[in-house]
């Protein structure tokens, strides 16, 4: 078995995978290629892509692959500013739970004429987000193929992205995975929606239909509460307590015997943050309590109180984080 090493990655870069999926199979076929898959990598150890579950955000190292799927990563040839590379990244996050296009992505070999749809597939979100940010990969975003960003001649392949991993390491991977719970709710919450309003693709465009339509609020607001959207942030406090207390973090220093693994952790999450890796927590809070100002809708208020506590959450684990580096940083393995 093997994982992707994100320690090589950058914002903005592409993975291209496979499996042994006979979907993935008959890809490879149409394509001519050995990957089937494409994502985008946003940073902290996350991606971003589109699947039948729709656009959602997952992370690397809960995935595992067998050894003869091929794994490949990208990154453009030219240097792309930071301000673009965010515009990137910003596009496929404004996508979180656009619908899969299983029509085009079937068609997307044969690049047709037609006119694609609002809905996405893997490489056309990828495609897609770069030819937004003015970048474009590919002649036809719409109808890009993983094989087509593999043969980009605006991208080049970044080595030594694989880990090994074992039997007994891949359990480990892949047990308590909190991102795969947020996609769950997510996609409950806009089921829900959706169910109240069909013409809701994604979730970004919940907030501009109520503020056309406030009289849906009461609804869509008890389909966040119903949904577990508005709570799921407890699941990772609760696995995990020690990263937002100073004194549990020490103390789980001192007891674990994985010590340079906290540390490196520690280190990963002030790297992130120094990279702005969870801005976008402060960005929606900003835009919740514009809203908020604009109309008093209760829809408002529970997403702004959300995207406080997201930011406060990890102002404590930052925190934590710097006190345990600080402390025991130069005493690795003690």
């Amino acid at each position: 078995m093997k994982r992707i090493d994100f320690s090589k990655l950058r914002k903005g870069d592409i993975l291209l995978t496979t499996s042994t999926h006979p979907q993935s199979k008959a890809i490879r076929t149409f394509t001519k290629s050995d990957i089937s898959h494409a994502m985008l990598y946003v940073a902290n150890g996350s991606v971003m892509d589109s699947t039948g579950e729709g656009v959602h955000a997952r992370n690397l190292q809960r995935q595992t692959y067998d050894d003869d799927c091929a794994i490949y990563a990208y990154r453009p040839k030219a240097t792309i500013d930071p301000k673009t590379i965010n515009q990137i990244v910003d596009y496929v996050r404004s996508e979180t739970g656009a619908p899969y296009a299983t029509l085009d992505a079937m068609r997307s070999p044969f690049k047709p004429e037609r006119k694609s749809s609002a809905a996405q597939f893997c490489s056309r979100l990828v495609a897609r987000a770069y030819a937004n940010a003015g970048f474009p990969l590919t002649d036809n975003p719409d109808y890009t193929t993983p094989a087509d960003l593999q043969r980009s001649d605006r991208l080049q392949s970044i080595p030594d992205v694989v880990l090994h991993v074992t039997a007994e390491e891949k359990a480990e991977l892949e047990a308590g995975d909190s991102v795969k719970g947020m996609r769950e709710v997510t996609n409950d919450l806009l089921e829900r929606v959706r169910a109240i309003l069909p013409v809701i693709r994604v979730l970004n465009d919940i907030y501009p239909f109520l503020l056309a339509n406030p009289s849906f609020d009461a609804a869509i607001a008890e389909a966040h509460r119903a949904s577990g959207f508005l709570d799921y942030w407890k699941v990772e406090m609760a696995r995990h307590p020690y990263r937002y207390d100073p004194v549990e973090m020490v103390r789980f220093y001192q007891s674990t015997a994985q010590k340079d693994e906290l540390l490196e952790y520690c280190r990963t999450t002030l790297e992130d943050d120094a990279a702005n890796a969870f801005a976008h927590w402060q960005v929606n809070l900003d835009a919740c309590a514009a809203l908020l100002e604009m109309k008093p809708l209760e829809t408002f208020r529970l997403n702004r109180d959300l995207y406080a506590t997201l930011c406060f959450n990890h102002e404590r684990r930052v925190k934590t984080a710097h006190m345990l580096v600080s402390v025991y940083g130069d005493r690795a393995g003690t």
